[in-house]
């Protein structure tokens, strides 16, 4: 969706504060708003595009500097919940919200993303994104009890690996033991990313605390 000059400016200089306080390196804010929309403006997605009812929630995990869920929301009408357990980074997120006008339809949650899937927010997201959040199991394991039965989690590859070609990081066992399958993947030029779904109910037991699912994750 398109956006006034106006608010894709106010959108840079958020993106340039956020290199000065230290939540972004250069070269993330430089391409953020464009590796941002590649979650979701892809051919790819099209279809869950379309079937997004402005009502449907969409959750970002760690939106620490606003990648990539500051930008999605200031490009899509969605609901959307950003996700920091830092209080530094929370402020900044809502100051930001302030500035895009975006207040009415984004909220700012300080809280790790397990406490936020162990809470009533547990099954009730459409869409669920995630960047640098941390190793595939632990970003599947917080990811997965958010989704609805219909929905989306996409994450982005880390550069040496964002040909979208390393299976090993997500392995098919390891993601059905939390519930999901991969559905796409794809690479825009810029970077690649992943998408998963539903193949079954997440069980109860996830997410466990952080310290179980970094000491012991899911899979490797």
């Amino acid at each position: 969706m398109k956006r006034s000059d106006k608010t894709f400016k106010t959108l840079r200089n958020i993106l340039d504060l956020a290199v000065s306080e230290g939540f972004l390196t250069n070269n993330a804010a430089q391409d953020g708003i464009d590796h941002s929309k590649g979650y979701l403006f892809s051919h790819e997605n099209s279809p869950f595009l379309k079937g997004f009812k402005n009502k449907d929630l969409a959750i970002d995990l760690g939106s620490g500097g606003g990648l990539p869920g500051l930008v999605l929301a200031t490009f899509t009408d969605f609901f959307w919940l950003l996700v920091d357990r830092s209080e530094r980074r929370c402020s900044f997120l809502k100051k930001a919200v302030l500035d895009l006008e975006l207040n009415k339809r984004v909220e700012v949650i300080e809280c790790s993303a397990e406490e936020l899937s162990r809470s009533g927010y547990r099954g009730k997201s459409r869409l669920v994104t995630a960047r640098s959040f941390g190793s595939p199991a632990i970003t599947a394991e917080c990811a997965s009890p958010l989704l609805r039965d219909d929905g989306l989690f996409i994450v982005s590859e880390p550069p040496v690996n964002n040909t979208t070609n390393n299976e090993d990081r997500w392995p098919v066992e390891g993601l059905l033991n939390l519930g999901l399958k991969q559905k796409e993947k794809w690479h825009t030029g810029l970077a690649g990313y992943r998408s998963f779904v539903c193949a079954a109910k997440c069980p109860e037991i996830y997410p466990r605390r952080f310290n179980k699912i970094t000491k012991n994750p899911v899979f490797y």
